[in-house]
């Protein structure tokens, strides 16, 4: 049961204390799915905020096989470093690993298919080999498309959407083979579907909102909720309020808000949270963030996912290492049972990382 006994560690952090190497923290199990970061935070911070594990989308842009093989060897050292407080999750055993250690587990990432190279399906797997490539150093979550159009599929801010290509069926049936979890967070609405219905495993969306309750080509429709439900799938909400509310201020309530609509058209064991924010916090002053996603709408105004100028970028209550806290108290205000809170904290995405990965 979640109560706030169980999230002492979140008051240590913000205290200054921290977790010796060997403790086990007394949390709940807690992953966040979607964090762009890379080895240069405290990993104690964020176990002693109640972190289990994250899924880390590697520092790399542009996403190209060069930087994405740097962002990894990267994430490499640090996992090698004496007394490192990260583990490398390569499969479901390593996150009670990292919990029983006292460490925070990395569910290494990356948002772009586009580091597998320039397609060269028609004569060579040479893509293939770069994906398997990437699976020995440690990647396990892969997205198909970021935001721009690759050898793969459609992002969900092009004009039109074509749905996978022929190196983008081939690579469904590779990661499935692999044991590597398919992400269609940033796909077009055609490539995400048609890569759930090839998908052999689950697939995940591990961050994004319901178009439902707030109309952008950024969220998802019902139609990829219920499909991802029906193959035992994963859905993250995320906590970029420009796209999740239209309210002068956004609050963790607006997250619930998604939340409750992913349960209500998918069912209790497909929804989780991963909030496309940097593990720890951003201390960007928030102004700052605003400017350059308000140059990002301007930059694309009138296409998916810039459809209007934005007010505000994240949600303020979830910038913050204790975020999972927060989110289990908005929960549970709303009514939430502990067993669903559970769930969504983390549960919901270990059962698939599991499935897919081991």
């Amino acid at each position: 049961m979640i109560t706030r006994r169980t999230f002492l560690g979140a008051a240590a952090a913000l205290a200054g204390t921290r977790l010796a190497w060997g403790e086990v923290p007394s949390l709940p199990l807690a992953i966040d799915t979607l964090t762009p970061d890379g080895p240069f935070f405290d990993p104690r911070e964020a176990v002693a905020a109640g972190l289990s594990a994250a899924v880390v989308d590697v520092r790399c842009f542009p996403r190209n096989f060069a930087n994405a093989t740097q962002g990894l060897a990267e994430w490499a050292s640090a996992f090698e470093r004496e007394g490192s407080g990260f583990l490398k999750v390569l499969k479901a055993v390593d996150v009670e690993e990292a919990r029983r250690l006292g460490k925070l587990g990395v569910i290494l990432a990356c948002q772009d298919a586009a580091i597998l190279d320039a397609s060269t399906y028609s004569v060579n797997d040479r893509n293939l080999d770069n994906l398997r490539f990437f699976h020995t150093l440690g990647l396990r979550v892969l997205q198909l498309t970021h935001n721009d159009r690759n050898a793969v599929g459609d992002s969900y801010r092009e004009r039109s959407d074509a749905g996978l290509s022929l190196l983008g069926e081939r690579l469904v049936a590779e990661m499935n083979a692999a044991g590597m979890l398919i992400d269609l967070s940033h796909c077009g609405d055609r490539t995400t579907l048609e890569a759930i219905r090839l998908s052999k495993r689950p697939a995940a969306v591990t961050h994004a909102g319901c178009r439902a309750l707030f109309p952008t080509g950024r969220n998802k429709t019902d139609e990829v909720i219920r499909a991802l439900a029906e193959k035992g799938g994963y859905f993250g909400v995320f906590s970029m309020s420009v796209w999740l509310t239209d309210r002068d201020k956004p609050s963790v309530d607006d997250v619930v808000d998604h939340l409750d609509h992913v349960v209500k058209v998918g069912g209790i064991g497909l929804a989780g949270f991963g909030s496309d924010g940097p593990v720890l916090f951003d201390d960007t002053p928030p102004e700052i963030v605003l400017q350059g996603h308000r140059g990002f709408y301007r930059r694309n105004q009138g296409l998916p996912g810039s459809e209007r100028e934005p007010k505000h970028v994240t949600v303020p209550d979830l910038n913050t290492p204790q975020r999972m806290q927060v989110l289990a108290d908005a929960l549970k205000r709303r009514g939430w049972k502990s067993d669903a809170v559970e769930k969504v904290l983390g549960g919901n995405f270990l059962r698939l990382f599991r499935e897919v990965c081991g």
